[in-house]
């Protein structure tokens, strides 16, 4: 029996290459909605440690409760 021309693995390198292509393409047009959105997203895994601080050294947060 001849080998085929386009193989299973070849059709599955295909098909991944072309969605990869189309999740590329629908983030390029989304970046003004998601770069706002990892930037928060940035800055709240950074700020964390500071704030779990100030939540063990009990430091009231003066817009929840009067100062």
């Amino acid at each position: 029996m001849a080998k085929p021309i386009i193989t299973l693995n070849g059709l599955k390198m295909v098909i991944m290459l072309g969605m990869l292509v189309i999740i590329l393409t629908g983030i390029r047009f989304a970046a003004d909605i998601i770069v706002p959105f990892i930037l928060a997203l940035f800055l709240a895994v950074i700020i964390n440690p500071l704030v779990q601080l100030l939540v063990r050294c009990r430091v009231r947060a003066c817009w929840r409760s009067r100062c």
